[in-house]
């Protein structure tokens, strides 16, 4: 229910209305050099909500918001973001609907630098070519639905204010944001007898400039130190006395947003929330993408982690895929091999490359990229299976990013739930986020993606196994080679196999081409070696042990990426998905699935696979 103002003029499409962003980027060295400086300098303890990593760490969540704009609400005007002399990398600046506001163009030069959200909201009014009517938002806050003008402003071009169902009480709140809500309520209250005793719903906020300007008129003395104080303490005044200042003033309406009616309405008409807020964490995410609310915030907090950070971007990538308007098209070419030797669903699109890899030795042609073809090895692939793809893809693509699957196993980069299909549906590729600016996304947080790892079962190493299934004596000459060329990969080898029984299966990986070209350098000079040792003898055994070569790479591979983390690598591991068109042995495979989940959860059997789901 909406109390206040007759909305019976019906102008509401007369006037353009912007939007006001925050944003500090505190990954800046320079940026978090002068905030160590500010704190040496400020010469008393401050409340850990004002100054903790959460209240300024950078995690993409404006470029989110701004994709969240575009989707929801693209009659907004002007985007002006509000920064310490910085520009997000990814910005399209040139974009005349974007404008940087430095703190410097609205905040006296002897108040600055600033780490005090509060002063830099006491003076968005100054902003230059500000429109009357404007949204405010923090870089956490995004359009989970469509809105139009009059979600926010009524019929007379008032704003509608939006608050919880949390009454302020008399008494004094311990903690800091408490305590400036209620400081900013009972300021309203004792100049003008009346505001509305609720708390601010803490998401995007509409606003008039006048009002604002109105309501710093009357606590100036306030507000001028509020602009002065560097770090956010309790003497500050919040952004909320507009909002209490202009609701005394009969200059708006106001609605709760979580009363029992509301939330009644909402299940049984099945319409999305009005504002939801979280306190950042993994186990929220969820619940805003079942119920869609038109505005959502994720608080980071003191009690969000850095898994929960990681959690909220993969969730906002998937909510919001698709680049905006507003973004440099920066994004880096990348060739992903998918192997075939056989007609099959081929799948394709700008970054996934089938390949027919053994073409030297086919007798048919599949009609696609062939492994024969430049510098290759593709005569060898009996022996060395889709490592002739990873070979040519070394020695033949320029591409930023590189990778390899195979026709029947996918990378699922969405991470869901699914595991087999009987045949690969339509869509695959959009199911499982398989495409160019996926790809860019991870690999802008991680160096490497590879599939979940393998916990061998009733083995206790990498060593045990191979000695069970193949020939141990070529893997103890892999070890001396290794010792031989790369003693300083030597000591994770031999640790990684005979230590551990968890490794990477299938040769498969996408990363950059730099990893990729080190990897295959280190890789094939050991094989080749190898080869030149061996090759007499595994061409007399039987056709499956003649793939020597790519059961090794599976090892070589799980040791080289082991060495590089411990060098700093970041790895992301995901899922994979595999394709089984036999129908009676997909039933079985899915039959297998729900068992081994089963028996998993009750804690009757270990996982065999480092993931949440099993295979």
């Amino acid at each position: 229910m909406v109390v206040g103002i007759d909305n019976s003029c019906d102008n509401i499409n007369d006037f353009p209305v912007d939007i006001v962003y925050l944003w500090c980027n505190a990954n800046d060295p320079k940026w978090r050099e002068k905030k160590n400086n500010e704190l040496q300098k400020y010469g008393k303890s401050l409340d850990k909500d004002s100054i903790d990593e959460c209240r300024f760490i950078e995690n993409d969540e404006l470029k989110y918001s701004l994709r969240s704009l575009e989707k929801y609400a693209p009659w907004i005007n002007n985007i002006f973001i509000v920064t310490d002399g910085q520009v997000p990398s990814w910005l399209d600046t040139s974009n005349p609907k974007i404008h940087i506001v430095d703190h410097k163009d609205i905040l006296p030069q002897e108040d600055l630098p600033t780490f005090n959200a509060s002063a830099i909201e006491a003076a968005i009014h100054k902003i230059p070519n500000l429109s009357e009517h404007f949204l405010f938002a923090n870089d956490d806050m995004f359009f989970g639905n469509y809105v139009t003008k009059e979600f926010f402003f009524n019929r007379n071009g008032l704003p509608i204010f939006r608050f919880l169902n949390r009454h302020i009480i008399n008494k004094v709140y311990k903690h800091l944001y408490g305590y400036m809500i209620s400081r900013a309520y009972k300021l309203v209250k004792e100049k003008f007898g009346k505001s509305v005793p609720y708390f601010p719903h803490h998401n995007i906020d509409a606003y008039r400039k006048s009002d604002i300007e109105k309501c710093y008129s009357e606590f100036k003395e306030g507000l001028d130190a509020t602009a002065k104080q560097k770090f956010r303490e309790k003497d500050c005044i919040q952004r909320s006395i507009y909002e209490y200042y202009a609701l005394a003033n009969s200059l708006g309406d106001y609605k709760i947003v979580n009363s029992v009616n509301a939330i009644i309405s909402s299940l049984f008409l099945k319409t999305p929330p009005d504002s939801v807020m979280f306190t950042l964490k993994v186990e929220k995410l969820d619940y805003i993408k079942k119920v869609k609310p038109y505005l959502f915030c994720l608080n980071d907090s003191l009690d969000t982690n850095n898994e929960d950070r990681v959690a909220m971007k993969v969730f906002l990538e998937n909510l919001f895929p698709n680049p905006s308007e507003f973004e440099v098209n920066n994004l880096k070419n990348a060739d992903i091999l998918i192997c075939y030797h056989k007609e099959f669903n081929f799948i394709k699109n700008e970054v996934l490359k089938p390949i027919q890899v053994g073409m030297a030795l086919a007798n048919v042609d599949l009609g696609l990229l062939k492994d024969n073809t430049g510098d290759n090895i593709s005569v060898k692939n009996p022996y060395f299976c889709e490592l002739t793809a990873l070979y040519w893809l070394w020695k033949n693509s320029d591409a930023s990013y590189k990778g390899l699957m195979h026709y029947r196993r996918l990378f699922d980069l969405s991470c869901k739930d699914d595991r087999w299909f009987n045949n690969f549906p339509d869509g695959i590729v959009e199911r499982l986020n398989l495409n160019r600016e996926y790809v860019n996304f991870l690999l802008s947080d991680y160096d490497i993606i590879v599939p979940m790892k393998r916990v061998i079962p009733k083995c206790k190493s990498i060593y045990e196994y191979y000695k069970k299934k193949h020939y141990i004596a070529d893997f103890d000459r892999v070890l001396e080679i290794i010792k031989s060329k790369t003693p300083e990969i030597y000591e994770v080898a031999a640790d990684v196999v005979h230590n551990t029984n968890k490794m990477y299966l299938y040769n498969m990986f996408i990363s950059s081409k730099e990893f990729l070209n080190d990897y295959a350098s280190w890789l094939f000079d050991i094989l080749f070696t190898l080869e030149s040792e061996i090759q007499t003898e595994v061409e007399t055994r039987e056709p499956y042990q003649q793939r020597v070569y790519g059961f090794l790479a599976e090892r070589l591979f799980t040791i080289y990426v082991e060495y590089s983390r411990r060098k700093g690598l970041k790895i992301k591991e995901v899922p994979v998905v595999y394709c089984e068109t036999n129908k009676k042995r997909y039933d079985i495979f899915q039959l297998r699935t729900k068992i081994y989940k089963v028996i998993t959860k009750l804690g009757i059997r270990k996982k065999h696979w480092k993931e949440q789901y099993g295979v």
